[in-house]
């Protein structure tokens, strides 16, 4: 993301741990098959780098290069490529709208819940097909917030619901941004597209506690809870409520929250 974007969830602790604990296996299962060691993998928006490493372990001895605008989420994923030994993994601060990397660098460029932040998403895409090669694969994962399920109801989540979509579409991202991808890869001229999707789902104790603390925490100390304050949304009270609701609605019994996550998986023409 440039500078002028707004990222919505922000970087703040609670978020990056979170994020660190996506995996390869479920983040890019849609893309796995079509996988071979020694490919050269892009993933743009990489954050801690969790699911980039995963990437890095299955293509080896191919390089993967994670790129993100957060350069402290960036060391962590740094220190944790270190740790692991993997040499074939790097990691650059960039912008997706503007990539330091020549035409056809890459076999398959790879993109999760990024789009979705983005107030250029065709711009972005077109940045991505740049520099894959013909043929290359172009993997993309998105959200649809707006499928969000959940168990049992209260009216502190459905105001966040409310509320996070408004403050996410006022940074000028599009939190449905999953059910366009189709769209968006026929208009770049992606071919071979094949869209698939996955349920999101949290139902056990350990699950939705997790879901919810993560949730509850993201309010009171990241830019979720500061952007809908500043932009008028909701008070400072309110975003407190919606944390207990959260905190509430993990403990409970009959818990639930579900939600649709769109692949769309193509090659460059």
């Amino acid at each position: 993301m440039t500078q002028h974007e707004t990222y919505s969830h922000g970087h703040a602790p609670a978020v990056v741990r979170h994020h660190a604990q996506r995996t390869a296996e479920e983040a890019a299962a849609f893309l796995i098959p079509d996988l071979q060691p020694g490919m050269r993998l892009l993933d743009v928006g990489c954050g801690p780098g969790s699911i980039t490493r995963g990437l890095a372990e299955r293509l080896a001895p191919g390089q993967v290069i994670g790129i993100d605008m957060s350069r402290d989420t960036l060391d962590e994923a740094r220190r944790d490529a270190a740790a692991r030994g993997l040499t074939n993994l790097d990691y650059r601060e960039e912008s997706v709208y503007a990539m330091s990397f020549p035409d056809g660098a890459f076999d398959v460029v790879y993109a999760h819940q990024i789009l979705q932040h983005l107030r250029e998403r065709a711009t972005a895409l077109g940045e991505m097909l740049r520099v894959l090669r013909p043929g290359g694969i172009l993997a993309v994962r998105d959200v649809d917030w707006e499928t969000v399920a959940y168990w049992p109801p209260d009216p502190w989540l459905d105001r966040y619901v409310d509320v996070h979509l408004r403050t996410w579409r006022r940074n000028g991202g599009e939190p449905a941004m999953g059910r366009r991808l189709r769209a968006l890869f026929n208009e770049a001229g992606v071919a071979d597209v094949r869209i698939t999707a996955r349920v999101w789902c949290y139902a056990t104790p350990e699950e939705t506690t997790a879901w919810g603390e993560s949730y509850a925490n993201r309010l009171l100390t990241a830019s979720m809870g500061s952007l809908p304050v500043e932009y008028g949304f909701a008070s400072r009270a309110d975003i407190e409520a919606m944390a207990a609701a959260f905190r509430a609605w993990a403990a409970h019994p009959d818990a639930l929250w579900s939600f649709t996550h769109v692949e769309a998986l193509g090659r460059k023409a």
